[in-house]
């Protein structure tokens, strides 16, 4: 089975997280997708607290969309080749492949083993607009075939606009979140008063 990870904050979970994986499971590439919560930041973001980031995530479960909480329960900082190297072990059958996004790809490099990534596992690169020639910033650093590479752009389905920052600024502006995020989501962000 061919599984894609998509690593995330979900600072909060939103519509963004749930396009991204459906179009990846659209590509008829991939058999999964597996949202998996970030405990440590690599690069240092402030996040809100673990169990609602988690608890958020699990509602976008659906079908062949999963939630891990592999990195959440190590105590350190996630880095994605970690991650991979432990669930290749756990599911030995499976291959495994990890989501970016194309915004994502100028930064790929300072990523830890990001060549490792590449070839032992693969990368999803996901169009975050419709201007970016994705094929063109990958061969600024991957000079071999594009074997363990699968790349949506803005032909296979259309980019969205939501971030989590622009989520938290319109809440705390007391302005809708409406299509956003799903109503489950918008519905614990209420209860649990977050990002106030």
């Amino acid at each position: 089975m061919n599984i894609a990870v998509l690593g995330s904050s979900f600072d909060p979970a939103h519509n963004g997280h749930l396009a991204i994986a459906k179009n990846v499971l659209k590509s008829q590439k991939i058999d999964k997708v597996i949202l998996m919560p970030v405990n440590i930041h690599p690069f240092s973001k402030k996040i809100s607290k673990t169990f609602h980031r988690f608890a958020m995530a699990k509602l976008l479960k659906q079908k062949c969309i999963e939630v891990s909480d592999l990195e959440l329960k190590k105590n350190s900082t996630s880095y994605s080749i970690d991650t991979l190297s432990v669930l290749t072990t756990q599911y030995p059958n499976d291959h495994f492949y990890w989501i970016i996004g194309s915004d994502h790809l100028d930064s790929f490099t300072k990523w830890k083993d990001w060549q490792k990534i590449i070839s032992d596992f693969g990368l999803v690169i996901v169009a975050r607009d419709t201007h970016t020639d994705i094929e063109r910033k990958l061969k600024k650093f991957v000079n071999y075939d594009y074997k363990n590479i699968i790349i949506l752009d803005a032909k296979d389905f259309s980019p969205f606009d939501i971030s989590s920052s622009e989520i938290k600024k319109r809440i705390k502006e007391k302005k809708s979140i409406k299509n956003l995020v799903p109503k489950s989501v918008e519905n614990y962000i209420i209860k649990h008063k977050l990002y106030k």
